[in-house]
């Protein structure tokens, strides 16, 4: 049985949507909580990794193992125009671009969903710039700024992951190695340019998997509680992974 609560309200795209198989908001069971506890864990874990790792270079600000051989994998190329149009891809402008985009597709079936494309990013941005590198204050020369996590990591990657997630679940395996290879070419592009430590850009990757992941499973457990609480018998609902 199907939890379901009304007329379908898919709008102009619904016959989209239909072709592809994707269920409507209306027509869909709600996000199953082992789905929900994946997504909010693995959340937690990729955070606590880029803090663990902020708390080390605190103590430990200058270049360790991996960063001398990223360093050596790209000698640096600061003016490289080729570098510098992949680093692009995490600017603000590319960001708000792909969070509306996001947002467009994902919110006629699920509205948390598209909440988490809208703040998970911005989150993801503000916690890096705001927080992480005010606290860690690292730097890679001593007259740049703060380095660690790298910001235009952090958004290439939130930007990744939130197009991953508002896309159809037949996509998804298509678009999340797509997006590892842009979340890779950005990282290699701000090493290339020496903005940062090849670990900053290992810690912007994962405070942008890791906010967007958390806020999205988080966003998803009001509609599973209301759901459960309508429908007694939603336990036994065929479980729907392709939220």
């Amino acid at each position: 049985m199907l939890v379901t609560t009304g007329a379908d309200t898919a709008g102009p795209i619904a016959p989209i949507l239909d072709a592809m198989g994707v269920p409507s908001r209306r027509n869909r069971p709600p996000m199953s909580s082992v789905w929900i506890s994946i997504e909010v864990t693995l959340g937690v874990i990729l955070l606590g990794g880029a803090a663990l790792a902020g708390y080390a270079f605190v103590h430990r600000p200058w270049e360790n193992r991996l960063d001398v051989a990223g360093f050596a994998a790209f000698p640096a190329v600061p003016n490289s125009r080729h570098w510098h149009l992949i680093a692009d891809i995490g600017t603000l402008p590319v960001l708000l671009v792909g969070i509306a985009l996001s947002i467009a597709f994902s919110v006629w079936r699920d509205r948390a969903r598209a909440l988490a494309c809208l703040v998970g990013p911005i989150a993801a941005v503000l916690v890096t710039e705001r927080i992480a590198k005010p606290l860690v204050g690292r730097v890679v020369t001593p007259f740049g700024g703060f380095s660690y996590p790298s910001g235009t990591v952090t958004a290439a990657t939130a930007l990744v992951v939130v197009v991953v997630l508002a896309l159809p679940l037949m996509l998804r395996p298509f678009a999340a190695v797509a997006g590892l290879a842009v979340v890779a070419a950005v990282g290699c592009a701000v090493v290339a340019l020496r903005w940062h430590f090849p670990t900053d850009a290992v810690g912007g990757a994962l405070v942008g998997a890791g906010s967007v992941l958390f806020l999205d499973g988080l966003l998803h457990v009001p509609g599973l509680v209301r759901a459960r609480y309508r429908h007694p018998d939603a336990r036994r609902t065929k479980t729907f992974l392709a939220s």
